[in-house]
């Protein structure tokens, strides 16, 4: 009688699960669930810093309001999605749009997800690596890569501030995003089902003005 040989580890024909249409709507649902999952989360982490920036800003409460969709990250590599580097990107973003700062500008958290990216395709020595540690401490203060961190800074800055300072001024160059702006919104004056006085509300109702206004 033959038999039917089967490598040590491999599944048996009993136990391999059969790719079934069935089962590859499951592992896409699973997947798109997933997904969204990760995707309200940020929008959780997002709605909470805009609570929090109202709170410190509150003369500028409806700009922030209206900021959830500047501080979306961009596709500029992995590790937007967690928490700390995100909510760090949406802060600073925040910040300046309470003070009236240019958006368009990366945020630290952003150029170190660019340094990142550059890190697992060439060492980075040098200024290089005191550029990365800079802008590490700047965006995330509360989680150091090492604990001695913050006193190897002090030895690169010795070292090679003046180049650290002409690569970061680069890279906030190239990084820049001229599209990234708080314009062109719409605003019904209510926030959260509530009236509100909103400066975007009279900028609304000025455009539709505008479009309704007789031709001369």
């Amino acid at each position: 009688m033959t038999r039917t040989r089967i490598k040590a580890g491999a599944a048996s024909p009993r136990d391999r699960k059969e790719h079934t249409p069935a089962s590859e709507v499951a592992a896409l649902v699973a997947t798109v669930m997933s997904d969204l999952g990760d995707v309200f989360a940020s929008m959780d982490w997002a709605d909470d810093e805009i609570e929090q920036a109202s709170r410190r800003h509150p003369d500028q409460a409806d700009a922030l309001y209206h900021a959830f969709s500047l501080v979306q990250p961009r596709d500029i590599g992995t590790g937007t999605g967690a928490e700390f580097v995100y909510r760090s990107h949406v802060r600073e973003l925040l910040q300046r749009i309470a003070t009236g700062a240019d958006t368009r500008i990366p945020t630290a958290a952003e150029m170190c997800l660019v340094c990142t990216q550059t890190s697992l395709k060439v060492p980075l020595h040098g200024a290089a690596a005191g550029l990365y540690f800079r802008l590490w401490l700047q965006a995330f203060p509360d989680h150091p890569i090492t604990p001695s961190q913050a006193t190897e800074q002090v030895h690169y800055e010795r070292l090679h501030s003046t180049q650290i300072d002409e690569y970061e001024a680069m890279l906030r160059r190239k990084a820049t995003d001229p599209h990234r702006l708080l314009a062109g919104i719409d605003c019904a004056g209510r926030h959260h089902g509530r009236n509100v006085t909103c400066r975007y509300a009279a900028n609304t109702a000025s455009r539709r003005d505008d479009r309704q206004a007789p031709a001369a």
